[in-house]
């Protein structure tokens, strides 16, 4: 877990330009941190949005401390919920290629 961690805040910062992107980025930390720990159906719904988001946010400049932040709270709910490090890491991975 703390391999894949090491590698969040760099996926993170390439992450989105526009303010609303880093609000929606946000949003889905917040979302993340909703779901009951070992809710996997709750993560999964959750991390399907964040692959999404990924898929449209490609790298550019953004809020980095914001958006890191949230990415922290993304990795650490969805890892309560029972998500893997490495299915969000292939998630995140989406915001760079």
């Amino acid at each position: 877990m703390m391999a894949a961690m090491r590698f969040l805040p760099f996926i993170v910062m390439v992450l989105v330009g526009c303010n609303d992107a880093t609000k929606d980025f946000e949003k889905l930390a917040d979302r993340a941190c909703e779901c009951e720990p070992e809710d996997t159906a709750c993560g999964n719904k959750v991390l399907a949005d964040v692959a999404k988001f990924a898929e449209t946010h490609k790298t550019s400049d953004g809020d980095v401390n914001r958006i890191n932040e949230a990415g922290r709270k993304i990795y650490n709910c969805l890892g309560s919920a029972g998500i893997l490090p490495n299915q969000l890491t292939a998630a995140l991975e989406k915001m760079t290629d």
